[in-house]
């Protein structure tokens, strides 16, 4: 099987092994519609349909309006949920071709000659990811050449805060050292069909991967 990966793939990964295997890799159990879920979707789709086809939003999230403006208005061509992806050898590809090798998805993207904004929703707790975010900005940085700087930003729409961070065409380098160890660690799992647990608190109530030692109990 071809090794192919995303954001999402390695974080699943990196916090428990052998769930990743379940939920991402073999997907026999399923993370099932949760109120958590099901939010996040409709905050994403009534975003995308905001940004994309001009539709008004919800009721429940028409306060939001001014900001989705502010992000709108200034002169710039906007993208809604654009996917993305490239190869190993960090050349731009299809979201299904055959060597793809590392997928995402920027929820919003506004380009305007040399700048770019992205910005990534999210209708949960604020937490601050610094490799999604500079992720995000590594592929667009490698499918749109003429991009020098990125103001990237998590909008956690439940809270009202918005983290943002800059980065620059010559910081490559530095988000590719950090992360290739990490997904290599998930490439060489995936060749020796090796998924380690590695309980924690979401085995308690989380996890729905029964035959692991540690579900319900997560304790080493």
């Amino acid at each position: 099987m071809s090794f192919a990966w995303s954001y999402s793939r390695l974080k699943n990964y990196e916090t428990c092994g052998l769930r990743h295997l379940h939920y991402d890799v073999l997907k026999d159990i399923e993370e099932g519609e949760s109120p958590q879920i099901v939010e996040g979707h409709d905050v994403h789709k009534a975003f995308e349909l905001r940004v994309s086809e001009n539709k008004k939003l919800p009721l429940g999230l028409a306060r939001h309006e001014p900001w989705i403006r502010h992000l709108m208005d200034p002169p710039g061509e906007c993208f809604a949920e654009q996917k993305l992806a490239l190869n190993s050898l960090f050349q731009p590809v299809g979201w299904f071709a055959d060597d793809v090798w590392f997928r995402c998805v920027i929820d919003f993207t506004k380009m305007l000659d040399h700048f770019a904004v992205i910005v990534d929703y999210k209708s949960g707790k604020v937490v601050e990811d610094d490799t999604q975010l500079a992720l995000q900005a590594a592929i667009v940085f490698h499918h749109i050449e003429s991009v020098q700087r990125i103001r990237a930003a998590f909008a956690f729409i439940n809270s009202d805060k918005v983290i943002t961070k800059t980065y620059y065409r010559s910081d490559l380098p530095l988000v590719w050292a950090d992360v290739l160890p990490r997904v290599r660690r998930l490439e060489s799992a995936q060749n020796k069909n090796e998924y380690k647990p590695n309980p924690s608190g979401l085995c308690v109530k989380y996890c729905k991967v029964e035959s692991c030692i540690y579900h319900g109990r997560g304790t080493r």
